[in-house]
């Protein structure tokens, strides 16, 4: 409410009507003037150049300046329409980009090279020995040197067993090779590069090829498929300092020695384990009879022991005490194609260490040369791994027969008519006895 003075003026009050009022007035007054001072702005001349009104033919110098600018406005339109190429005054020989071949054939290499470092995948000796091409090899004349590779997978007793047995054939030695980079730092400072390198067992190969053969001599590295032989490679060149020697075809190790970077590849059969992880994503889709396959050739002691089972009937209990173990139910029935899918993952990702070994337990192991001993004893793996007794694992796959659609419609008008035959038969005999009673 507004109260009135004795004066009549108002006091400290405002009606609203009042108040939206002055307000409304005060926005059309200053959209007016802002109305006014825009139509009062004058626009700026253009200049016509640095011409002078008193000089002669300016007319002609405006439109010579006019003409020149259409001109170059109508090649900027063209260049963006058609994108000319751009000139290059001296341009350099086009040379084909050859992507090198990760592997060629074993029989390149035998033909190419001197000496031949056979990789060996450790795990399982047996799937990666060739007796027909070491055949040729020898029929060859060339000289076999066995590398035992990824030896941090298996025991060290196993490492022993298999280098007192294939010493006895060939110069044997131990690795540990990777595929990993060395940083700037770790080249310039031999301590660190000592400590922090990822691999072992390359210094003494390099070391005994160069006091055995000092003519000139070829290198090549043989293997079947995943043993490590580009890892080796990669390996053997890295600790001559050579680490971007591997583009070209081969490379100087010594004044006598060269390296040839692509690898030999032996083509041959395997049905192992090795196999398996070759074409892990062909058996990913049939992982229960993989499993019952390895089962076969693994005792119950060590299943007991690697997957902490309780007692269980061997082979043929192994599914449903892995599925109890890792709790893998499907319609509250064992899922023994998880139990699969598990154990082959842990394989896979070396979580779960395994090694092939079909001679007996108790055969000699011999004693790795100290100067081999030194670059490799921080790889070696002192525990337990999971022992398979076989090579040879015969994995049989039963793909199932899928339904095709109509069929449950097809059996049943099958009933059907089956069903109506002998209702027809029925009512035949109803018939016939119809006609003898009358």
């Amino acid at each position: 409410a507004v109260v009135s003075t004795q004066s009549g003026h108002y006091g400290r009050g405002m009606t609203c009507h009042k108040k939206y009022k002055i307000r409304k007035k005060v926005r059309e007054h200053n959209k007016k003037l802002a109305k006014t001072l825009k139509n009062s702005v004058t626009k700026k001349r253009k200049i016509d150049g640095k011409v002078p009104n008193l000089a002669p033919f300016k007319e002609e110098l405006l439109l010579e300046a006019i003409q020149q600018t259409q001109l170059k406005n109508d090649e900027k339109k063209l260049r963006k329409k058609t994108k000319l190429p751009i000139i290059v005054t001296n341009k350099k020989p086009d040379t084909p980009k050859v992507a090198a071949p990760k592997s060629v054939s074993a029989h390149i290499t035998l033909s190419q090279c001197d000496i031949l470092l056979w990789v060996i995948d450790i795990r399982n000796v047996n799937e990666c020995l060739c007796t027909d091409f070491d055949k040729t090899i020898k029929e060859a004349n060339k000289t076999i040197i066995f590398l035992l590779n990824k030896i941090d997978l298996v025991p060290s007793n196993i490492v022993k067993k298999w280098y007192g047995i294939l010493s006895t054939r060939a110069p044997t030695f131990v690795m540990k090779s990777t595929e990993i980079i060395l940083t700037e730092c770790e080249q310039i400072v031999p301590a660190l590069k000592q400590v922090l390198a990822k691999f072992g067992g390359a210094k003494p190969i390099l070391a005994y090829l160069k006091n055995t053969y000092t003519e000139a001599t070829k290198i090549g590295v043989i293997g079947t498929k995943t043993v490590g032989k580009s890892c080796v490679v990669s390996t053997l060149l890295k600790c001559c300092g050579r680490t971007k020697a591997k583009r070209s075809v081969d490379t100087k190790l010594n004044e006598n020695l060269r390296l040839v970077t692509t690898p030999g590849l032996i083509e041959m059969e395997r049905s192992g384990v090795l196999n398996v992880m070759d074409n892990l994503s062909q058996y990913m889709n049939y992982p229960s009879q993989v499993l019952v396959a390895l089962s076969e050739h693994i005792t119950k002691e060590a299943a007991m022991f690697h997957f902490t089972l309780p007692h269980y009937n061997h082979p043929d209990g192994l599914l449903d005490a892995l599925a109890v173990r890792y709790n893998l139910y499907f319609e509250k029935l064992p899922d023994h194609a998880a139990v699969g899918r598990l154990i082959l993952k842990l394989l896979r990702d070396a979580k779960l260490k395994f090694y092939v070994d079909e001679t007996e337990e108790d055969t000699a192991q011999a004693d790795i040369p100290a100067d081999m001993m030194l670059d490799v004893k921080r790889f070696l793996y002192e525990g337990d791994a999971l022992r398979i007794t076989a090579s040879d694992l015969n994995i049989v796959i039963v793909k199932k027969e899928k339904k095709k659609k109509g069929s449950d419609m097809d059996i049943d008008e099958e009933e059907e008519e089956e069903m109506g035959s002998e209702e027809e038969g029925e009512d035949d005999d109803g018939s016939n006895d119809d006609d003898e009673m009358s």
